[in-house]
């Protein structure tokens, strides 16, 4: 009897160990993340009015960041790319405006990005080694450029920073 019980508990501690470990070596792999929002799009349809809002506080002017969009696209999704519109708010209030190009397939058709099954990640970098022009709060919003009201097929969007050693 002790000796399932002695049995039972080393079985409970490695899967403990296991998952720790693991925790771990996902965590070390992303190291040089600062920042990553990624926010759901109801029913994989996005309609125009639809904006997404990421906040990000900046505090160290100084760092270099790499700033990716990140897009996860349903096989669904009726186009080879995506257009978006980016709003960028800097800490005292002045407002840009941008308008980028993600291709999501290639010429034949082909999805681009990771996944297997009906979704596909994609994560495109906007800016290489920008740096912030003041310490902060940064808004960003971004709404599909497309010249439809609705897209069907556009399950996550996202934001990500990820600073430069």
């Amino acid at each position: 009897m002790q000796n399932q019980i002695y049995s039972g508990m080393m079985r409970l501690v490695f899967t403990i160990l296991t998952f720790v470990f693991f925790g771990f070596v996902f965590m070390s792999c992303d190291s040089n993340r600062y920042y990553e929002q990624n926010e759901a799009i109801k029913n994989n349809t996005w309609h125009f009015n639809d904006a997404k809002v990421f906040e990000i506080e900046i505090e160290d002017s100084l760092q270099a960041f790499n700033f990716y969009i990140n897009v996860r696209n349903t096989v669904d999704y009726e186009f080879a790319n995506l257009y978006f519109f980016i709003q960028s708010e800097i800490p005292d209030g002045i407002i840009a405006i941008d308008t980028v190009e993600c291709q999501l397939a290639d010429y034949q058709g082909k999805w681009l990005g990771s996944g297997r099954g009906g979704l596909r990640d994609n994560s495109f970098i906007l800016r290489q080694n920008m740096r912030f022009l003041q310490n902060g709060t940064y808004k960003f919003l971004l709404k599909h450029g497309m010249r439809h009201d609705s897209l069907k097929g556009i399950a996550d969007v996202g934001i990500r920073l990820e600073r430069v050693e």
